[in-house]
């Protein structure tokens, strides 16, 4: 069992090898730093902590969505933007502390740029590209067309871009497709544990 199956979460999709996790409660790990990681329903976590692969705790989803639209316009289009708009969207592209690897190895590093370089991805790695930007737009994709309403900055961000032509570039998030037997994600209902909680439940 993994540190994430400690706590109520949903399992949302995968990026190569990384399961892609929301906790469903606030996991404040140990005040004493003898955690895996902390997180909260607003964060997503890739990777389930020990027993499974360590964490790396997403934050501030909304400069992850901005990221990827950003990099979905031209120059030409980025001129309709007005000055106040551009410097709320650079200010969002630009934050810290949006990814945090709780007790990743270097040898775990090296293996994430392999992963992102795989011509098995629909969009691997770029050559000159730095694996965090890959990662951030990857998963900006998918808070913005699908997870939206995890994102604060959501109405914003579709205000500004929303006159653009805005794809799907990416596509690197996989998620288990229906009639496949669920498997990651918990949740306690009524006293009883219950597995297999997914974002999107399976058809009938």
């Amino acid at each position: 069992m993994s540190y994430i199956d400690s706590y109520d979460h949903e399992y949302i999709g995968s990026l190569g090898y990384l399961p892609i996790y929301r906790s469903l409660q606030v996991i404040e790990g140990n005040k004493w730093g003898d955690y895996d990681f902390s997180a909260t329903p607003n964060n997503l976590i890739l990777g389930g902590g020990s027993g499974e692969h360590p964490g790396l705790v997403v934050h501030k989803l909304g400069s992850l969505a901005a990221k990827f639209l950003y990099d979905q316009i031209s120059d030409e289009e980025e001129e309709f933007i007005s000055k106040e708009d551009m410097d709320y969207v650079i200010d969002q592209c630009y934050a810290d502390d949006i990814l945090e690897f709780c007790s990743w190895s270097i040898r775990q590093y090296a293996s994430l740029k392999e992963m992102a370089e795989s011509i098995t991805f629909t969009t691997p790695l770029g050559e000159d590209e730095e694996v965090e930007e890959w990662l951030c737009k990857s998963l900006g994709e998918l808070i913005y067309f699908s997870l939206f309403e995890l994102n604060p900055e959501h109405n914003k961000l579709k205000g500004i871009f929303g006159r653009f032509e805005i794809q799907a570039s990416m596509q690197n998030i996989a998620c288990v497709p229906p009639g496949y037997p669920r498997c990651g994600g918990r949740r306690v209902e009524n006293g009883e544990l219950k597995w297999g909680l997914h974002r999107w439940p399976a058809k009938p």
